[in-house]
């Protein structure tokens, strides 16, 4: 994790936003409410993060008090792609919450991020033990031992992009993040 961040810290600053097909509306409007708050909506760029053979679905990350939200497109061959897969769509849904989760503490431009549900114990019940533990495993390979206790705004994160859909997601980032 600590690498791929780093690439992508070092990426954004020459990246180009791409061309792409029209998101469905609901998706479009939950992009837009970032957008118009800032967050700057990148898809299949920078070309470090989404190509050279990395496989990320996407990212969010702050860098130097900007706000990025990356999508890597599943039909990725160039930065202009004209299909979003259902995929896509729950990449844009799961970063999207992530910086929700950076509404909740602090500035939500640092990073910082902290739960939107009040229950860990039911966001698993949710989501289901088995998932829960798949996250957990994935995400202890790729974050540094002391960011372990992270893997809980991730396990949010997919519960939230599975479970709520793009308009619900607009409605919760009004509700946290204006």
């Amino acid at each position: 994790m600590k690498a791929f961040i780093s690439t992508l810290l070092a990426s954004i600053a020459i990246a180009a936003p791409a061309m792409t097909a029209p998101l469905p509306a609901d998706h479009q409007r939950f992009v837009d409410t970032m957008v118009n708050d800032g967050v700057i909506f990148m898809v299949n760029e920078p070309a470090q993060v989404c190509y050279d053979n990395n496989d990320m679905n996407g990212a969010y990350v702050v860098f130097e008090g900007d706000r990025y939200l990356v999508v890597c497109q599943d039909n990725r061959k160039t930065s202009d792609v004209t299909n979003w897969t259902a995929n896509d769509l729950d990449t844009i849904r799961h970063e999207g919450f992530h910086v929700i989760q950076d509404c909740m503490a602090g500035t939500k431009n640092d990073q910082l991020f902290d739960t939107v549900f009040t229950s860990q114990g039911e966001v698993i019940d949710a989501l289901g033990v088995e998932e829960a533990m798949r996250i957990m495993s994935a995400y202890s390979n790729n974050y540094d031992k002391d960011r372990h206790g992270d893997i809980k705004y991730e396990i949010e994160a997919f519960y939230a992009a599975r479970d709520y859909s793009a308009t619900e997601l607009n409605s919760l980032y009004a509700q946290y993040c204006k």
